[in-house]
């Protein structure tokens, strides 16, 4: 790939990298959102409830605990509130990703201040991105724009610890 045109995959690669770690983002706080909602509500009914007032005092106790902490964290972290930041980040980014198709490769050229200028204000109004996620997201582009035999190749690989904690911790994945 020559230099302008290298230039514009980078970039477009970027943004969808960045789509990719929203919408992984935005998904994983509704998905939380939802399981505190639901157990909440499974706890909280009258029917658990009177299920539970014959069992034994640490089983009662354990349920109301599991309430409290589940209830608990969702407010505290703002699960909601998280959701919909990640999803119009990512809406941010689309909207530019839509921009850049519409223009002819000469047009876009023209205009990759502008793109990442526009890619700046988004990243001031991002919260503190998770690394191994980000990995995971730019291992979903890599698939999604290249060859089975060629993305195999570019993959970052984690181990799978961090690939199912990556949207609870900050790992170092600089050996990845």
């Amino acid at each position: 790939m020559d230099g302008p045109n290298e230039e514009l995959h980078e970039l477009n690669f970027y943004i969808q990298r960045n789509i990719r770690y929203h919408m992984r983002r935005a998904a994983f706080f509704l998905y939380w959102g939802r399981v505190t909602a639901f157990i909440g509500v499974i706890f909280g009914s009258a029917t658990v409830t009177s299920l539970l007032a014959s069992s034994p005092p640490w089983v009662t106790g354990g349920a109301a605990l599991i309430v409290t902490l589940a209830s608990a964290t969702d407010l505290v972290a703002g699960t909601a509130d998280r959701a919909w930041l990640h999803n119009d980040l990512r809406k941010r980014y689309l909207e530019i990703e839509a921009e850049m198709i519409a223009e002819n490769t000469e047009t876009q050229l023209s205009k990759v201040r502008q793109y990442r200028s526009e890619i700046r204000r988004i990243e001031a109004d991002e919260p503190p991105t998770l690394p191994a996620l980000e990995l995971l997201a730019m291992n979903d582009v890599i698939r999604s724009m290249y060859p089975k035999e060629k993305a195999e190749k570019l993959v970052s690989n984690l181990p799978w610890i961090k690939r199912v904690s990556a949207q609870w911790f900050h790992w170092d994945t600089s050996k990845a």
